[in-house]
């Protein structure tokens, strides 16, 4: 049976909350072409839409109190990015301010950008766990200066501190150590600096930013890589296909672009068209594939799940900070992954959308599964369920 479809993929999360970022930062409207729907950028936005660009002087948005003489609390739920760039964003503004976040975003380390941070002057406590959400944050200016951020755990810690950098007096020198970890990612946050006006200059791990502010440019959101994966994976699981996927580009910012080379070598093609790469079944000789995720995290779940539908050997590397996501990923995986085999299969989401959307192409294999909660594919790609729905992967 041939499957044959087109799918508009949903706009990158991550370019959508840097652009968002850049825009708060700059005092210029949040308005962009393609924005992400995801519900990760849905937060952002509702927390940004509701600050004056540079003064923190009232409050109107989420899920918001003040009591007397406490902070304000902003609640960011589960958002990961959320969290880091806020983090900075708040620090360097006037106001009081409780940032905080779900149980699991309480537990994801954000340590080494408070201390960047406390370094170069700003006000934050840890107010339960050291080294995590909440934080309470007493916002004033901050001048820039020299910095250290290990990056060992996330890029973003250094993404938050560079974000705001071309708004500070002295704008920032930042040193990276530590494993680079997704550093795709870091490179998309300057290269979408440079392009509203940004000045940078990189050498190794040197990162300089000058004081010189960003200014409003047009700029349109790609399709989201991540999101490509799950079809990749469908692709890769099928018997013949066609699938054309919409507004994804070859030279793209995203990290995850890899997929193409990478499902290659599980019998994968990809073809470019005008407006769409497609996506065909091409021979491949089944022998151990090996895949390194240290820069591409959000892609462990797609591959684990692929090469175990294919039934590939499989080394991978690069996954010591896959237990710092939504869920312990390596755990979760393999728990899911045990489960093939059984009769009926009732797949645990672990809270991730990455693990739902990974194992639902799976059905095409084991016949009909089920999630005990399939709506965490909101965080980001809403409509995951209804594109896939001619697939049938969940019953």
């Amino acid at each position: 049976m041939r499957l044959q479809c087109d799918i508009t993929l949903p706009a990158s999360k991550s370019e959508s909350n840097r652009a968002l970022m850049i825009a708060a930062y700059g005092g210029f409207a949040l308005d962009f072409q393609n924005l992400s729907d995801s519900k990760d950028t849905c937060i952002f936005k509702e927390v940004l839409q509701g600050l004056p660009p540079m003064s923190f002087l009232r409050w109107h948005v989420g899920e918001l109190e003040s009591i007397g003489g406490s902070p304000f609390v902003v609640d960011i739920a589960d958002c990961g990015t959320a969290a880091r760039f806020l983090t900075t964003y708040l620090a360097c503004h006037e106001g009081e301010w409780l940032l905080t976040g779900t149980e699991r975003m309480k537990q994801r380390p954000i340590a080494p950008l408070v201390d960047a941070l406390r370094k170069l002057g700003a006000d934050i406590q840890c107010v339960e766990k050291k080294g995590c959400l909440p934080l309470r944050i007493i916002g004033k200016p901050i001048s820039g200066g020299k910095v250290i951020i290990d990056m060992s755990q996330s890029s973003q810690f250094a993404s938050s501190l560079l974000l705001a950098a071309p708004m500070w007096p002295q704008g920032i020198e930042m040193e990276l150590v530590g494993e680079l970890t997704s550093l795709p990612y870091l490179e998309m946050t300057l290269t979408m600096m440079r392009h509203f006006g940004a000045a940078i200059e990189q050498n190794d791990r040197m990162i300089k930013v000058s004081p010189k502010h960003y200014h409003s440019m047009d700029f349109e959101i790609e399709a989201d890589w991540s999101a490509a994966s799950y079809w990749y994976e469908i692709a890769a699981l099928s018997e013949e296909c066609e699938i054309r996927l919409r507004g994804l580009s070859l030279s793209s910012l995203q990290g995850d672009v890899v997929i193409v080379a990478w499902m290659k070598q599980l019998g994968v093609g990809t073809f470019v068209e005008k407006d769409a790469v497609v996506l065909q079944k091409i021979p491949f000789e089944k022998q151990p594939v090996c895949f390194d995720f240290s820069a591409h995290p959000d892609l462990y779940p797609t591959m684990a799940a692929t090469c175990a539908g294919l039934g590939v050997e499989a080394g991978f590397l690069g996954l010591e900070n896959l237990h710092l996501k939504e869920s312990d990923r390596v755990e979760a995986m393999q728990e899911e992954l045990s489960k093939l085999g059984s009769r009926p299969i009732r797949f645990c989401s672990h809270n991730d959308h990455r693990i739902v959307m990974a194992l639902a192409p799976l059905s095409m294999l084991i016949g009909p599964v089920h999630f005990d909660h399939p709506e965490m594919v909101e965080k980001s790609y809403p409509k995951f369920w209804k594109d896939a729905s001619f697939c049938q992967l969940m019953r």
